[in-house]
């Protein structure tokens, strides 16, 4: 009789409990679905190695980030692993030739004139003096993300590294992003230049652009860089996004598929 009171209030027990799991496990599973139906921003912080503070300071905002670390700088290394310390994804931010200003490439530039084992053995440089990185995207580069050759080789090299591509959109005839589609590179393009102009007014007008491509396309790519005054922007105002918007890594839009049509590659 004894045994029977036991085993009964024993199985009386065990169903409250899976009652109470099963209701905390659909409220998390609900809550996750709420989440993925956000729509996402990501946000790429460009040019970052020169200055450790102010990478540290905008790497110590609220959210995941996507930190653009351009290679041989002197504070690459230490950059990358902060950023990687908070969960932040770490890319490299590839110089590479364009139509203007070589004096802003900085070093491990890729140029059109290189031949091919040159250009292999500078990205591959490149990309070990940075580490943590899972992808890359180019720093200038209007005219060699318009070289069909060029961009065969790069996507070469970021296949064998198991690297994605974000094309950073420099040049409106970029056919970077086309190249690393047909190479089966894991591959997304920037959307939007937050900081162009670094006026809070017109900070505010693209922060808000990228509130609507976001919610038109379910995602956004925004590209900013380590100003002041973009930091303190993002400071008053990615707590905004909260409600409306999941705020990812760039790693985390490769799997959500685009909406628009790539448009097929014409030779030049």
């Amino acid at each position: 009789m004894i045994i029977k009171l036991f085993l009964r209030h024993w199985f009386v027990l065990l169903l409250v409990a899976g009652l109470f799991f099963a209701h905390d496990v659909t409220a998390h599973s609900i809550e996750k679905s709420q989440t993925s139906l956000r729509p996402k921003i990501s946000i790429v912080v460009d040019d970052l190695g020169d200055n450790s503070i102010i990478a540290k300071k905008m790497l110590s905002l609220p959210g995941k980030l996507t930190a653009a670390i351009l290679p041989n700088t002197p504070h690459a290394k230490s950059i990358s692993h902060f950023a990687n310390s908070q969960g932040h994804d770490i890319i490299m931010h590839l110089p590479m030739e364009a139509f203007t200003r070589p004096d802003l490439l900085g070093p491990g530039a890729l140029f059109a004139n290189m031949d091919k084992s040159t250009f292999s053995s500078t990205f591959n440089l490149d990309a070990a003096s940075i580490p943590h990185i899972i992808g890359f995207n180019n720093h200038m580069g209007s005219l060699l993300t318009e070289n069909k050759e060029k961009m065969r080789w790069l996507m070469d090299q970021a296949k064998s590294n198991h690297l994605f591509f974000l094309d950073s959109k420099t040049s409106e005839d970029s056919i970077a992003e086309y190249i690393a589609l047909k190479k089966g590179v894991p591959t997304i393009s920037r959307d939007v230049f937050l900081d162009h102009n670094k006026q809070e007014d017109a900070l505010l007008r693209q922060f808000n652009l990228s509130k609507t491509i976001a919610k038109r396309k379910g995602r956004v790519v925004i590209i900013c860089h380590p100003y002041p005054e973009t930091l303190a922007f993002l400071q008053s105002h990615l707590d905004s996004l909260n409600e409306e918007f999941e705020l990812v890594g760039l790693s985390e839009l490769l799997s959500t598929p685009k909406l628009e049509v790539i448009q097929p590659f014409v030779a030049r």
